[in-house]
């Protein structure tokens, strides 16, 4: 696997030459106190490397790109994975002054785990189109995404997101921006198909006699789909032409009354599985300060809270609870994280730019559920070369 990603990113960095692409190589690596995100922590050191290939047609407004990343444990080195992408996106300016705009892009993503983790492999098909409008006033976003991924080893949970939204965005003479937002999410499984066997008694013709025949009935047994609502604003404000902070309320309700879905117990760098966002309702609050620094250095610091009511998820009150004892999952989430980025830009042909980063995240998950009762600090850094 690892032979593969390499033969491809070599590929991919010569082609780049040839047809001169910007580029992007980056190394980063984590050390995480609670890598599974659970009750039971274990400790390891997670690191990736990744290239990202960038390529725009001269008098075009189409962008394409590449990227692709090797996710690698120091310890658990058989949950190795690959993740890659290949996409392209758009900006069409119109109106009488170009003052609105149409940006529409779509991406293909690949997954690919080694054979004891296999079943975290995926396909994954992403494409969106937004309108965005400059009413002077204020700004006006509508827009919609589509989402396919497909589970080779997980085919019941393979799915479809749709995804509508709009979005108010509001300036003021006092540098105070006001954004509102509304979304509309839908989830549906592809299932799997089953082939149970039912017994029946038939006549038989002429002897009065019966007897039972196994008839097969084929039928499909699915996932139930899921919907919500995401209702969000926020408010920015500038303190400083270099300084910056904005506060955020977030709720989400479910439209759906009953759902069979089931997170996964262990977190695997696929959030999407350990915490489906479709499966709970929630009202959070963020904030973040970001300060442009001397040297071109970049610093933000923030946090939230989220609190979580799963829609059927139930609890489990100990390790050995194999039934769901303690009623509907509830959480508490607080996090906490500070990130400095400096970056050195050089006027050199082969070199634009080289960018280093730090960073410390640590996150509090209060649960009724035991095997999500857990407390993970993240600490990193990171160095990125832009050609």
């Amino acid at each position: 696997m690892v032979r593969k990603f390499l033969y491809i990113s070599v590929l991919v960095l010569t082609q780049a030459a040839i047809a001169q692409f910007s580029t992007n190589i980056e190394f980063n690596s984590y050390a995480d106190d609670n890598l599974f995100r659970s009750p039971e922590p274990v400790s390891d050191i997670l690191s990736n490397a990744g290239v990202k290939l960038n390529y725009q047609p001269k008098d075009s407004d189409l962008k394409l790109y590449y990227a692709g990343n090797f996710f690698f444990y120091r310890d658990f080195s058989e949950r190795n994975f690959v993740l890659q992408s290949l996409g392209l996106n758009a900006f069409n300016a119109f109106g009488s002054d170009q003052q609105h705009g149409f940006y529409y892009g779509a991406d293909f993503a690949l997954r690919i785990n080694g054979q004891d983790y296999d079943y975290y492999n995926y396909n994954q098909l992403y494409a969106y189109a937004n309108l965005n409008f400059d009413l002077n006033y204020l700004f006006f976003k509508a827009g919609y995404n589509f989402r396919y991924r497909g589970y080779s080893n997980l085919t019941d949970l393979t799915n479809y997101r749709h995804y509508v939204f709009a979005q108010i965005n509001k300036p003021f003479p006092t540098k105070t921006t006001l954004i509102l937002e509304a979304d509309l999410g839908h989830k549906a499984f592809a299932g799997r198909e089953i082939t149970p066997t039912e017994n029946r008694e038939v006549w038989g013709h002429g002897h009065g006699r019966r007897w039972e025949q196994n008839v097969v009935l084929p039928s499909q047994l699915s996932v139930p789909s899921m919907t919500h609502v995401v209702l969000l604003a926020r408010v920015a404000q500038s303190l400083h032409p270099k300084v910056g902070v904005f506060v955020q309320y977030r709720k989400q309700i479910s439209l759906t009354a009953q759902t069979d879905y089931i997170n996964s117990t262990s977190y695997y760098q696929d959030e999407e599985l350990f915490d489906d966002p479709f499966s709970y309702e929630s009202d959070g609050v963020s904030a973040q300060l970001t300060w442009v620094m001397p040297w071109t250095a970049k610093l933000r610091i923030g946090g939230g809270a989220i609190q979580k009511h799963y829609v059927s998820e139930q609890a489990f009150v100990s390790a050995s609870d194999t039934v769901g004892l303690g009623g509907l999952r509830n959480d508490e989430n607080r996090n906490v994280f500070i990130s400095l980025v400096k970056t050195f830009y050089f006027k050199k042909s082969f070199l634009n730019a080289l960018e280093f980063n730090v960073n410390y995240n640590y996150i509090f998950n209060k649960s009724n559920s035991y095997w999500y009762d857990y407390k993970n600090s993240i600490i990193g850094a990171g160095l990125s070369w832009q050609f």
